[in-house]
């Protein structure tokens, strides 16, 4: 089976290694059309945008707030290798990210009868602007977008003339293809209840969760404590790539200046300049972004408990890889990032609250509430690499027809 896959990157970040997984499904012989960022993979991949393009589409989103009507001839040459490719499946990704022209896409797309399967990892593809609402509070995406609340959040721009605009646009072009040739994906059960609010609702929706790598996520002995000195010390974790405002760096600031002596909390993914706002409290530590996922493994294992403090996110697979190391999770109610937790493995607490976040810290860290890691890696089980693969290899049969 000849699938094609369209993503803004490749081999990296949680979407690219996705879609690097789905390409090597035994039978399915895949290539990639990707836009910006990879890791060097085997992949047959086709970079649709070099770097100039991905900056002049950067500039002009910023300037006329038009993500994803750029780089016309870039995509006619990717519909040309399409064509030539011949693929029994395309599969989209994310088609923003400052690579592609979703009018020339669709307009190719809506001319031939290959199935396609569209996995939304946010909303994008349902706004005239964001691709997440939560933050601003935002609903008028249900009727149609205007005077948008959300212009500063990515794709930023300073222009919100053509928001309306965007929201008709893409209503129609990803609503014109055939009866029953799209199949749309969500990874948690929130967002397709969104997708289904949307002008995308008589389009099929299912949902397949994310999946991780239990070979890689697995509890480790791990000499992170010992070597940051925090032996006996209460251990609590964050991870965000990167730390916007939306990830609530803010709130983990005003929950550090309430731990206790003996508590410690460790922020991945911080900047210099986020660090530094760290520097008068000793019981955090920062760290760099970092790549290794061995790392990370030894960071979850030595942690008590990962904290998620986003606003908004549909299905945050940290608090997934957490678990599968036997760490519990804290999250706000936020989005999907409450969907594989249970009352074994984690907490939810009010969104923006830090004090019902530290209410939570403190009742784990007392023992009044017990979080067993042995039930955290049970049920991460669920959320296995195999299982996701699996899910989607029976719907590409069921799209194509084709065996596997």
């Amino acid at each position: 089976m000849r699938a094609a896959f369209v993503n803004s990157i490749i081999g990296t970040g949680s979407t690219g290694r996705i879609v690097y997984q789905l390409s090597k499904i035994p039978g399915v012989q895949g290539r990639i059309y990707y836009g910006r960022k990879e890791n060097h993979t085997d992949a047959d991949a086709f970079r649709v945008t070099k770097f100039m393009g991905n900056a002049e589409h950067a500039v002009f989103t910023f300037l006329s707030d038009r993500q994803g009507f750029c780089n016309t001839e870039e995509t006619e040459r990717m519909v040309e290798n399409l064509k030539a490719f011949r693929p029994d499946l395309i599969h989209l990704h994310n088609l923003h990210g400052y690579y592609l022209n979703v009018e020339v896409l669709f307009h190719y797309l809506k001319t031939i009868d290959t199935p396609v399967i569209w996995t939304m990892h946010d909303c994008w593809a349902f706004t005239g602007h964001c691709a997440h609402f939560q933050y601003v509070g935002c609903d008028r995406w249900k009727t149609e977008c205007a005077h948008c609340p959300g212009l500063s959040q990515y794709p930023v721009t300073w222009n919100g003339a053509h928001v309306t605009r965007n929201y008709e646009q893409k209503k129609a072009l990803f609503n014109s293809l055939k009866p029953g040739q799209m199949t749309i994906v969500t990874p948690s059960i929130w967002l397709r209840e969104q997708v289904k609010q949307s002008f995308l609702k008589d389009q099929r929706i299912i949902q397949i969760s994310n999946g991780i790598d239990l070979a890689c996520f697995h509890p480790e002995t791990s000499a992170f404590r010992s070597s940051h000195s925090m032996e006996g010390d209460f251990v609590m974790l964050a991870v965000a790539n990167p730390w916007t405002r939306e990830k609530g760096l803010a709130d983990l600031q005003k929950l550090a200046g309430m731990l206790k002596q003996n508590q410690k909390l460790i922020i991945v993914g911080t900047t210099k300049k986020q660090a530094s706002l760290f520097h008068d409290l000793p019981q955090v530590l920062c760290i760099p972004h970092t790549e290794s996922v061995q790392e990370l493994v030894q960071i979850y294992s030595a942690a008590d408990v990962l904290l998620n403090t986003t606003y908004q996110d549909t299905f945050p697979t940290v608090n997934i890889e957490a678990q599968a190391c036997g760490c519990p999770v804290i999250t706000y109610q936020t989005g999907g990032s409450t969907e594989m937790l249970t009352k074994k493995t984690g907490i939810v607490v009010e969104r923006g609250n830090p004090d019902a976040l530290n209410d939570a810290v403190q009742a784990l860290a007392s023992g009044k509430i017990v979080l067993k890691r042995s039930d955290c890696m049970i049920h991460a089980q669920r959320y296995s690499k195999d299982a996701m693969l699996g899910a989607y290899r029976s719907l590409y049969i069921e799209r194509t027809g084709l065996p596997l």
